[in-house]
């Protein structure tokens, strides 16, 4: 049996916390805005951002005039938020995804950017978050195209996923390309077992680099499985790891300035 991906659990969010506040905050608001837009919720109105991490959406929600409930499992994700939304309209909670503490028909929007795909139960994430909606209530669930559509993710995941073959018992958590919620299609069963009138759109971001050892660098600091890694290899290996990525990086894309070239799937869906 496969042991879980290391990213249904806490710890690499809570490594990566403080850096992915920093530096990943201003690129994924394309992602928030775009998710904000088409959940439509209605001005003054209560929502529930569910995998809010250092709150990207949750607080341009709040200054939209939204209340907002922002909910993560890991606390140091939430510390950042903390650290951000005193006075904004924003309350973090420490908690399950797959559990929210709310009542029944609460909110009239709902969100998980890029968190509900991690979850150990997926069916149950999408139940939970429509069960706390009121009737009618949109919901926003982003996830990421397949990696063979962002080359620099292509690049990377191999060399990580061949370091977690040898450091964790059992093997590593599915590749990447099987990751869930990379098809459209996917998106749209697997949203619609939980809610009704399931559309799928698309929204892209490109960042760009000096060179691929700077993006490397970002990369490094921001993206939870390399975090991760790291805290796993002394310093010889997480060396040669690098040498390694930043090599794959180059091969795919160049080795001169580099952009990272992202586009998320924003699955809608109503609840009934």
């Amino acid at each position: 049996m496969q042991p879980p991906s290391p990213l249904a659990l806490p710890l690499p969010w809570n490594l990566v916390a403080p850096a992915y506040a920093a530096e990943v905050m201003p690129q994924f608001e394309v992602y928030a805005n775009e998710a904000l837009r088409l959940a439509a919720a209605p001005p003054g109105g209560r929502v529930v951002d569910v995998a809010c991490g250092p709150g990207t959406l949750s607080l341009l929600a709040a200054r939209a005039g939204l209340a907002v409930d922002a909910v993560d499992f890991s606390p140091v994700m939430i510390a950042e938020l903390e650290a951000r939304a005193a006075g904004t309209g924003v309350t973090p909670h420490v908690a399950d995804g797959q559990a929210l503490p709310f009542a029944d028909g609460t909110f009239a929007a709902g969100f998980s950017m890029f968190g509900l795909m991690f979850f150990p139960d997926r069916a149950r994430g999408f139940a939970e978050l429509r069960r706390v909606l009121a009737p009618g209530a949109r919901a926003v669930v982003s996830s990421w195209v397949p990696l063979d559509m962002i080359p620099v993710m292509g690049a990377i995941f191999p060399v990580i996923g061949r370091e977690l073959a040898r450091l964790m018992p059992g093997g590593p958590p599915p590749a990447p390309p099987s990751l869930p919620l990379t098809m459209e299609e996917d998106c749209r069963r697997e949203m619609g077992a939980a809610f009704e009138r399931v559309e799928v759109h698309r929204a892209s971001h490109e960042e760009r680099y000096p060179s691929v050892a700077e993006l490397w660098a970002h990369l490094s600091r921001t993206m939870a499985p390399l975090v991760f890694l790291r805290s796993k290899l002394d310093e010889e290996g997480w060396t040669a790891v690098a040498a390694r990525g930043q090599e794959a990086i180059a091969a795919a894309i160049g080795d001169g300035p580099a952009t990272l070239a992202m586009t998320a799937l924003l699955t809608v869906g109503v609840a009934g």
